[in-house]
């Protein structure tokens, strides 16, 4: 009789043991989503691919861009061509891909010709930690 009482405590300890270390442990609080904005891409409105990264753990849920003219250049008037505008394929980062060009002032005064070059880039990013399910 006292091995079965022995054998019940030894259960109901491991029970209760098992209990406490299958206990949910408290997450830390979701941080609020991140606007991160990048460095300047001189050139970058050029058509081609630049790519933005969240910091971990963070994942892109949005993002865009701002095109910059140099101080003394104006942009051409043509509007701006927006190759590409999406996260990247794991969602670490975004990817934007834009072509605009910027007249800029002749170094020399006495040509009377402009250079056009690529307008400059900013790329944005929203990165959360909590990604939507968007319904599902």
């Amino acid at each position: 009789m006292r091995t079965t009482r022995a054998a019940l405590a030894a259960v109901a300890s491991a029970v209760t043991l098992l209990g406490l270390c299958a206990a949910p442990v408290a997450a830390d609080p979701p941080q609020p989503p991140r606007h991160i904005t990048g460095k300047v891409i001189r050139g970058g409105a050029d058509g081609r691919p630049h790519e933005l990264f969240c910091p971990a753990p963070f994942q892109a849920y949005s993002g865009g861009f701002t095109i910059k003219a140099r101080k003394g250049a104006r942009f051409i008037e043509e509007p701006a061509d927006l190759l590409e505008s999406r996260p990247n394929d794991t969602a670490t980062g975004w990817i934007v891909a834009v072509r605009k060009g910027q007249l800029l002032p002749s170094p020399h005064p006495h040509r009377a010709h402009p250079r056009i070059e690529p307008a400059d880039l900013v790329v944005h990013v929203v990165c959360t930690q909590d990604m939507p399910t968007h319904g599902m």
